[in-house]
């Protein structure tokens, strides 16, 4: 849970860049781009995301641990600001 919402930790929550993994041509054809596709395995680097699906998050157990830490930081600073 963070701040009240549960979180689902999955490695498939995943959004694409801006970086390509293989440059752009107005020249290529269908065929080539499928094959390059198939060996880069897409268009775009993948970089790890959080999703909201309902009352829910789907996050990328990176994205995950920087929740928890920030979550951390903001309970020792509450704690530190009753003293």
């Amino acid at each position: 849970m963070y701040r009240g919402v549960e979180i689902i930790v999955s490695d498939a929550a995943l959004k694409d860049s801006d970086v390509r993994l293989f440059p752009v041509s107005r020249h290529r054809s269908q065929r080539i781009h499928k094959k390059l596709i198939k060996r880069f395995g897409g268009e775009f680097r993948k970089v790890p995301a959080i999703y909201r699906i309902g009352d829910r998050l789907v996050a990328h157990p990176v994205m995950y641990q920087q929740l928890m830490a920030d979550k951390r930081i903001a309970l020792r600073k509450e704690a530190t600001d009753g003293e």
